[in-house]
C-alpha cells in the first residue's frame, strides 16, 4: 500500500516541468476519472496513476456549454456525480480566466471572472492555484498530506492560519479513496494555500 508521502512525491514529479495548462490537465483528468465512475473507491495506486497520467493523457475538447450549465450541488448528488460536477465547474472557471480580463496577484486569491450567463457551479469562485504543480501540491497537502518541511516546497508561516480542512500531519499508508475524498482533493487544489 502506498503512503501519502510516496503519492505526494510521485504526483509532484509527474507535474514538474509540464507545459500543460491547468485547464488541459483537468480535462485529461476528467476523462481518466470517467473511466472509473462505476467504482465506489480507488486504491491509492490507482488514484496516483490517474493524477500522473493526466499530465500526458489526451486532452478532450472543451465544451462551452459547461460555462452555462447548472453544475451546482444540491445535496442529492454524490459519489462520482459530485466529483464530475466539481471538476467541470473548475474547468469552466479556468476557461473564464483564460478569456476574461487579466488579473494580477493570482497567488493571493482571485475570484473567477464568471460570465453573467454562467450557470451555478459546484466550486467556490476564489482561486489560489493556477498551475498544474501548484494545484497538485496544494491538493495533496490539504487532503492527503505527505509533505515534509525538508522538501523545501511548503514554508512555515509565523502568523495564525485558517485551514479549510484539517491538514494531515503524519506520514502513513493511504486508505481506499472515495469519490468524496477525490472531490475534496479538487477543492483543495483550487483553494488551499
Amino acid at each position: 500500500m502506498l503512503t501519502n508521502r510516496e503519492v505526494y512525491h510521485a504526483v509532484l514529479r509527474a507535474a514538474d516541468g509540464t507545459s500543460r495548462t491547468l485547464e488541459e490537465y483537468l480535462l485529461a483528468l476528467w476523462v481518466l476519472g470517467r473511466a472509473e465512475r462505476d467504482r465506489d473507491s480507488l486504491p491509492p495506486e490507482r488514484f496516483a496513476m490517474l493524477l500522473t497520467r493526466a499530465v500526458s493523457a489526451p486532452v478532450p475538447a472543451f465544451d462551452d456549454s459547461w460555462r452555462t450549465a447548472e453544475l451546482g450541488l444540491s445535496g442529492s448528488e454524490s459519489g462520482f456525480d459530485a466529483w464530475e460536477r466539481t471538476i467541470l465547474s473548475q474547468i469552466a472557471d479556468l476557461r473564464d480566466f483564460a478569456e476574461g480580463p487579466k488579473q494580477d496577484y493570482l497567488e493571493l486569491g482571485v475570484e473567477a471572472p464568471r460570465r453573467p450567463d454562467a450557470g451555478t457551479r459546484a466550486n467556490g469562485p476564489i482561486w489560489y492555484n493556477h498551475s498544474v504543480p501548484g494545484y497538485l501540491e496544494c491538493a495533496m497537502a490539504g487532503t492527503l498530506g505527505g509533505w515534509d518541511i525538508n522538501d523545501g516546497i511548503r514554508k512555515p508561516v509565523s502568523v495564525p492560519t485558517f485551514h479549510i480542512y484539517p491538514e494531515p500531519d503524519t506520514i502513513g499508508p493511504l486508505p481506499l479513496l472515495t469519490w468524496p475524498d477525490m472531490t475534496d482533493f479538487l477543492i483543495c487544489g483550487q483553494e488551499y494555500e
